[in-house]
This record gives C-alpha cells, structure tokens and sequence, in this order.
C-alpha cells in the first residue's frame, strides 16, 4: 500500500460519511425523526459488520478488504464480510477479488446486498463465497495464482 492509496481510501470514506450526513439533515429538515433514527441505526449496522475486516485480519489485508468494500459501495452493491481466513492478498490483488467476482454475481440486480466469505487454502489457492440476498446457495468462486 502507498500514500497515493492510503489518501484515496480516506477521500472515499470522507466522502461516504459526507453524504449520510446529508441525509440525516435532510431527514431533519423534514422532521423525519423516525427515518433519521432508521437511518442512524443501519448506519451502525454497517460499522458493526466491518469489524470483522479490522480484527480478524492484518494492517495490509483489512486496507485491501475494506478498499474493496467501498468499491463495491460506488457501484451501488451493499457487501458485508462473513469471514476472512486470508493471510496473503498478492493473488486477490492480482486478479481485483473479491470485487470481480462480486459485480459478475450480483450482474444488474440494483441495491444487492451480498455477504462475502473468502479462505485460503493450505497450497495457496482462494475460494470466495458470494451469497446474495434472495439466492438459494452461495456462488462459489476459485482463485489461484
């Protein structure tokens, strides 16, 4: 990861916040009280669900996981990680996964929510698991190097 990656995630992030908070002002002048706490409380669904991304994962690897995620967000896809059993992202990086994966999977079905899991095996190679909402078994996907 450089600077140049580093501050682009954090405009990223910026911006997202920006926005919810338009939104919750929105709410307000409209004296929506019940749509600002609805609101408020997906939000911190959102942030309840990233944990896994920063506690269960190395500095490098939450960076790359939690990229992806805002990402996915730009494309108007809500993604959540169920688990992250990943100790090396070279080939993740290398072939823009989950992500890719994700957008093929969810193809023009707008606002999806999809739960991704991804593993690592012992030889190296990644197996991600896309679920999205309303699908009766995962999309299973595999990655080598």
């Amino acid at each position: 990861m450089n600077d140049e990656q580093i501050v682009q995630i954090l405009r990223q992030a910026r911006h997202e916040w920006g926005n919810h908070m338009q939104v919750i002002s929105g709410y307000l002048d409209l004296e929506r009280v019940d749509e600002v706490r609805r609101y408020i409380q997906s939000l911190a669904q959102e942030l309840a669900d990233e944990v896994i991304i920063f506690e269960k994962t190395s500095p490098r690897v939450a960076f790359y996981f939690y990229q992806q995620l805002l990402l996915a967000r730009e494309r108007g896809i809500k993604m959540s990680y169920q688990d992250l059993s990943v100790s090396s992202i070279e080939t993740l990086e290398k072939n823009q996964e989950p992500l890719q994966s994700v957008v093929k999977a969810v193809g023009s079905v707008e606002d999806s929510h999809v739960a991704v899991a991804v593993h690592q095996s012992d030889q190296g190679g990644i197996v991600i698991y896309i679920s999205i909402d309303g699908e009766p078994e995962p999309t299973v996907v595999s990655v080598m190097e």
